[in-house]
Formats: C-alpha cells, structure tokens, sequence
C-alpha cells in the first residue's frame, strides 16, 4: 500500500527540480520532471544498490515513468542516459539508476 505523499515540494525550481524528457524503448518521449544528481554515491534519492556504471541517478513520482525499464532512456540537460535500473517505493518515488548512453 502506498503512502500518500506529496513530491511537489522536492521537484520545485527552487529546490532541485528540472525539466527532463523520459523515451521508453520504441514509444514516444515525454517531459518528467526530476531531481538529478551526477554524483549518485552523495545523494541519496531513494534506493541503496548502486549498479556497476552508475553515471547519475534521477528521482520523480513513479506515475511519471510508469513501466520504465532497462535502456529506455531519460535526456538532461542535453544529455541523453539510459535508464540501468528502477526502484520505486512506498510513497510513489521512482529512483532512477543512469548510465551515459554513447551513440
């Protein structure tokens, strides 16, 4: 069961928040907004297993990127990652493992 439990206030502008443009493998893009870090190991966004080539991690309401999975991919800042790993937990936040995606 999950808590009811309002994320606004951490996506905010004045916070951490930013706009971000989520692509599921094969489906259309869509603009998420998320809390990023490019230093994963300092900030803890939910979760605790770091998989090997963790770039950055990226948190948001798991209604947001319902279903993402492994190489779907999410843009920040210019920068496209695929996604390595989803945690989601118990208050609908879905932390977001990332790994730099090399075309």
């Amino acid at each position: 069961m999950a808590f009811d439990f309002d994320h606004d206030a951490l996506l905010a502008d004045d916070f951490a928040g930013r706009d971000a443009i989520y692509t599921p493998e094969g489906e259309l893009a869509r603009t998420v907004r998320v809390v990023f870090t490019l230093d994963p190991e300092d900030l803890s966004l939910g979760g605790d297993i770091l998989p090997q080539a963790v770039a950055a991690k990226a948190g948001c309401k798991a209604s947001d990127v319902e279903g993402a999975k492994l190489n779907d991919t999410l843009e920040v800042d210019g920068v496209t990652y695929r996604i390595l790993k989803v945690e989601i937990d118990e208050t609908g936040w879905a932390t977001l493992y990332l790994g730099k995606r090399y075309e």
